[in-house]
């Protein structure tokens, strides 16, 4: 049988303090850091625009998500049949109607996936060697097309 852990307050019965230090230290609303949405706009409640954004004018934290290859290769079908993924004849469509904004590099893929998100280098290639295509304007794309050269002769050196 599993043993239960006593809370806390049990724990401190018959202490003068209840482990909070001096007998001064748990008085009023300055042991808390003040009361009610005091100091909010100083990170007391960092995350207070997640639970309820509008109410205090805050933009929500959900940017989207990254998701790694494998995972996304793994799950590919059933975002076709959410509708959240396309797919036209053996190509499946990624854009930003999948809520993705990433796909990262592990894992593999063995379907030709058409990205119109971005991706980390490793990714594309990875999706460019299982003949997918990328489609999403990155900054730096030239070093990219390097990088891509670099994969591509390597390739044709291990032929």
């Amino acid at each position: 049988m599993v043993e239960r852990k006593r809370r806390k307050k049990n724990r401190v019965r018959g202490e003068r303090t209840h482990g909070q230090g001096d007998t001064k230290n748990n008085r009023g609303g300055g042991s808390r850091g003040g009361r009610g949405r005091a100091g909010a706009n100083k990170g007391k409640l960092f995350n207070i625009g997640q639970h309820d954004p509008r109410k205090y004018r805050l933009k929500s934290a959900n940017k989207g998500c990254g998701i790694p290859l494998g995972h996304l290769d793994d799950i590919i079908d059933s975002l076709v049949l959410k509708g959240k993924v396309t797919k036209e004849k053996d190509n499946y469509i990624v854009d930003s109607k999948s809520g993705y904004t990433k796909i990262l590099g592990q894992g593999n893929t063995t379907k030709k996936i058409v990205l119109k998100i971005d991706a980390t280098k490793s990714a594309i290639v990875k999706i460019k060697a299982a003949k997918g295509k990328f489609e999403f304007k990155k900054k730096g794309t030239e070093s990219d097309l390097e990088f891509d050269d670099e994969f591509e002769a390597e390739e044709t050196d291990q032929e």
